[in-house]
């Protein structure tokens, strides 16, 4: 039976590890970014050291799932921007390993940005995922009420969060905890990596 606690730095490595596996669409994609440690610094430690409500799931000191969110973007922004610099020099230098790779994801996702909900009435975002052998156990369902109870509690009034057309999993997910379709749009950011355009969605639940 896995347990559901608070998030914590120590927890960075095994959060970075199942976030990098499921980032193509909840499949492995070592050609999409190869680098694991870059995409943590880039895309999991900023959550974990300035996001709220974080929780993962653990079973025998294994890290199954995790919740990471944030209750605006003012906190990430705030810890990212001053290590961007460093982070991209790095990446340029080749410590990373060969750069295209990172800088065209990265261009993309400027490029290429999914649909928004107005940030005054859904401030708060997450990130969830759960480790494929360990899916079908409602560890999912049991993150996201575990993160909502603590939004709730904290007054935050609203939360979004991104996902795919193709992700029917996720979307029955969130549809069970009282989310909503907001807005839609076809994108080309995955079409190099998946073989075609993918819909982006974003779904809002008010608090």
């Amino acid at each position: 039976m896995a347990l559901l606690r608070p998030a914590e730095e120590r927890d960075l490595p095994a959060i970075t590890r199942l976030s990098h596996d499921t980032l193509l669409l909840g499949r492995q994609g070592p050609l999409v970014f190869p680098s694991r440690e870059l995409w943590g610094e880039l895309f999991v430690a900023p959550y974990l050291r300035r996001g709220c409500c974080n929780r993962v799931a653990e079973e025998q000191g294994e890290i199954l799932g995790y919740i990471l969110g944030a209750c605006s973007n003012l906190a990430l922004t705030l810890y990212l921007l001053p290590r961007l610099p460093l982070l991209l020099l790095k990446l340029l230098l080749g410590c990373y390993g060969p750069p295209l790779p990172h800088l065209r994801y990265l261009l993309r996702l400027v490029l290429f940005p999914g649909p928004k909900a107005p940030k005054r009435l859904y401030p708060a975002h997450l990130h969830i995922a759960v480790d494929p052998k360990a899916q079908g156990k409602g560890l999912g369902k049991a993150l996201l009420a575990d993160f909502l109870e603590c939004l709730k509690q904290k007054g935050v009034k609203g939360v979004q969060l991104s996902t795919t057309r193709a992700n029917t999993a996720a979307r029955r997910l969130y549809q069970s905890q009282g989310f909503r379709l907001y807005a839609k749009r076809a994108s080309p950011f995955w079409a190099p990596y998946h073989g075609h355009p993918v819909i982006h969605e974003v779904w809002v639940k008010e608090l």
